[in-house]
């Protein structure tokens, strides 16, 4: 039993403290919970932030691909643009080079139209010159028709049909 009794002395010596050193020690604890309580507070502070930021850098790369989806659009836009500027700037070449032929075709017609404008004064003068021509001849064949035909009433008073006859075959006239 002595035994025991040793063994449980030897037991408490170790673990007994002085109450001075018990009270440091009991401080130390209190602090060390306390620096625990607010470190894990800070950590439950930081993890709140880093979640916000998370969502934060998230939403931002939602809006940078959104932005990067615009900068293509317009990129494509702007190729577009580009490309039908030069399809009006080739269009307006091509309407300029024609608008040219056109105009030095126009100036070819003019004067051609002027030449051919001429010409057909001088035949309608020409034309009018032989129309007058027929007048005078067709006049002048209605003087020589009455004529005939008074010169032919006047000798028919005074030649007598055989005579006439005669005379006309005579010239090549054959009668039936």
């Amino acid at each position: 039993m002595r035994l025991f009794f040793y063994l449980l002395i030897l037991a408490f010596i170790p673990s007994c403290v002085t109450s001075k050193k018990y009270k440091q020690l009991e401080s130390i604890y209190i602090h060390g919970q306390d620096e625990l309580k607010r470190t894990k507070n800070l950590v439950d502070d930081c993890s709140k932030n880093n979640l916000m930021l998370e969502q934060k850098l998230l939403s931002a790369n939602y809006e940078s691909q959104l932005k990067d989806q615009k900068i293509e659009t317009l990129k494509k836009e702007h190729f577009y643009k580009d490309e039908k500027i030069r399809e009006i700037e080739d269009n307006l070449i091509f309407v300029k080079t024609s608008n040219v032929d056109l105009s030095k075709r126009m100036d070819e017609l003019s004067t051609s139209n002027k030449l051919n404008v001429d010409i057909m004064k001088k035949l309608l003068e020409e034309a009018e010159v032989q129309h007058l021509k027929v007048l005078n001849l067709s006049l002048a064949l209605q003087k020589q028709d009455s004529l005939n035909i008074h010169l032919v009433k006047r000798t028919k008073k005074n030649i007598s049909d055989k005579k006439l006859k005669k005379s006309l075959e005579k010239l090549g006239f054959v009668f039936y």
